[in-house]
């Protein structure tokens, strides 16, 4: 019993020990360490959206306070997978990582990125891109640098791929005849007759209520409940004024919706986390002393 208690405590050490404390990935730039200002962050993040756009891969900037007693790279692959940085299927991660009171910087990189950032292209990242900016005291230029070559190495990966092949002259002349027909409707409606605008209209509004009453009775195929339901419809789109009619609500959707996404923050929400150490880190000594928190 005393051994089975013994050796209970022990793994349960151990699993305490090979789990780190990990900060909130609160967005694309996690600035524990406060090296950064908000512009700076802003900057940052804007720059890591903008690869995600043009490659898909998902690169953040993290700052740490304290790497807690472990190897940087334990930590960085730990930390990749804790956060599940990269797209499912794709595993295109990548962490940008500084720890400046230990010393220490790493570019961690997910296993669908080992291809075109290898471990010595990576260690080439840090020494020519952060070293020299964070010589003068420029975290920022560093990582900014840093984030940019990046991109212009994952990029060339995209540059590769077929060009898709050009839509079909039929559905060109299509698309182009869209507006056509709208013109034609509308400049219809203007200059034809008080008769022919009450018949497009009568038009219009059976050919809604009979569409809202059909889809009634296919979702409760009650006949009375879909007649009605038509019949409503028809009323309120017959009788509805200019000001009040279906395309301004349409509108008004849109526009909200639209509204809404713009403010909405944006998080990673990939399913990748796929890492294994690929990447390099170093030891950049007192380069670093003195700056945040």
């Amino acid at each position: 019993m005393i051994r089975f208690l013994v050796s209970l405590f022990f793994f349960l050490g151990v699993a305490a020990w090979a789990a780190p404390t990990f900060p909130e990935l609160s967005g694309r730039v996690v600035d524990q360490a406060g090296l950064l200002t908000p512009d700076q962050e802003l900057s940052l993040s804007n720059l890591s959206k903008s690869i995600e756009d043009n490659t898909t891969a998902q690169v953040v900037v993290v700052t740490l306070k304290s790497l807690e007693g472990y190897d940087i790279a334990d930590y960085g692959y730990q930390l990749g997978r804790h956060w599940k940085i990269g797209q499912k299927g794709k595993d295109n991660g990548l962490l940008i990582i500084i720890a400046p009171h230990d010393h220490k910087v790493r570019i961690e990189v997910g296993y669908g990125l080992e291809g075109e950032i290898t471990d010595a292209q990576a260690n080439d990242l840090i020494l020519t891109k952060m070293v020299p900016r964070f010589k003068q005291k420029d975290v920022y230029g560093g990582i900014k640098n840093t984030m940019e070559e990046i991109k212009t190495i994952i990029a060339k990966e995209y540059q590769t791929e077929p060009v898709k092949e050009k839509p079909h002259l039929f559905y060109i002349l299509s698309i182009a005849l869209i507006p056509l027909l709208v013109l034609i409707f509308w400049a219809g409606t203007y200059y034809f007759s008080k008769q022919v605008i009450f018949i497009l209209k009568l038009t219009v509004s059976l050919f809604i209520g009979g569409i809202v009453g059909m889809l009634v009775w296919i979702a409760s195929h009650l006949v009375i409940v879909s007649v009605i339901g038509g019949l409503i419809v028809f009323i309120i789109t017959y009788f509805t004024n200019k000001k009040s009619d279906f395309g301004s609500i349409i509108d008004t959707i849109g526009n909200s919706s639209g509204s809404m996404s713009s403010d909405s923050f944006d998080i990673f929400s990939g399913g990748g986390g796929s890492f294994g150490g690929g990447g390099s880190s170093i030891d950049i000594g007192d380069l670093l002393d003195g700056l945040g928190s």
